[in-house]
């Protein structure tokens, strides 16, 4: 049987089970649990084996024997060490599933190798143009809103607060077409200019491209005062024409 890669060593209960050894006798003892453990389990039950196990003569093994078998059970040719069987079961059946999930990963690689393989020996469907391939789609008919809204900003009288007031365009956008909107901006645009400027942001928000201000009433032509004579430009001959009647009629 092949070798296993390790043995597990639970050290505090070999401590403990072997405070009555000597070092000679814990030496022979690890011997005789490593080879048993390589060994698949078993060694046999001969003394002059074990010895040589142990690697001191027979002599010396009858020695301590009496002191090492307690630890071992007797099968009839063979001996086995309890807690080492188990511990040998445990690894055996670990090392059977990682071999078998390494051959089915090795299965599946070679399944999407050969896959691959398929695939690039496959004919490659042939370009054709792409004035045949390809359509217009709907973003590409779609205007752009960027676009729109530079628009709008370029109508709009009252250019406060950019970034904000692109947000609020796009959303606009939703509510309204942009010819409604550029619009209401110029007939805003073109208000009197004794109305306050209403910021972009709130224009936008409350949809007031749809506004339908009243005209402002017309303002009564101003009245005439006393210098209305001052305020026409005259000529020299007409300034004095105008000073002789003047005269004439303080002294009627």
């Amino acid at each position: 049987m092949s070798e296993r890669p390790f043995m597990q060593l639970y050290v505090s209960d070999f401590i403990g089970d072997t405070l009555h050894l000597s070092t000679e006798q814990i030496g022979a003892y690890m011997l005789l649990l490593m080879a048993m453990w390589n060994a698949g389990g078993k060694l046999p039950a001969d003394e002059a084996k074990l010895a040589r196990v142990a690697r001191m003569s027979v002599k010396k093994w009858k020695a301590i024997a009496d002191d090492l078998m307690p630890f071992f059970e007797v099968d009839g040719e063979t001996i086995w060490h309890n807690r080492l069987t188990k511990e040998l079961q445990k690894s055996e059946s670990k090392s059977q599933s990682r071999s078998a999930a390494g051959a089915e990963g090795g299965r599946a690689k070679a399944l999407k190798d050969k896959e691959a393989r398929l695939a690039s020996a496959m004919p490659t469907p042939q370009h054709l143009p792409d004035t045949i391939t390809r359509l217009p789609s709907e973003d590409a008919r779609a205007p752009d809103p960027s676009s729109g809204f530079d628009q709008f900003w370029e109508a709009y009288p009252n250019k406060i607060g950019e970034p904000t007031a692109r947000s609020a365009f796009l959303k606009a956008l939703k509510r309204a077409s942009l010819d409604e909107i550029l619009a209401g901006a110029r007939a805003y645009a073109a208000k009197p200019d004794d109305r306050q400027w209403c910021n972009p942001v709130k224009w936008l928000s409350e949809d007031r491209w749809k506004d339908r201000p009243a005209k402002p009433p017309e303002k009564p032509p101003p009245k005439a005062n006393g210098l209305a004579h001052l305020q026409k430009p005259q000529s020299r001959e007409e300034y004095i024409a105008a000073e002789l009647a003047r005269s004439e009629r303080s002294f009627t």
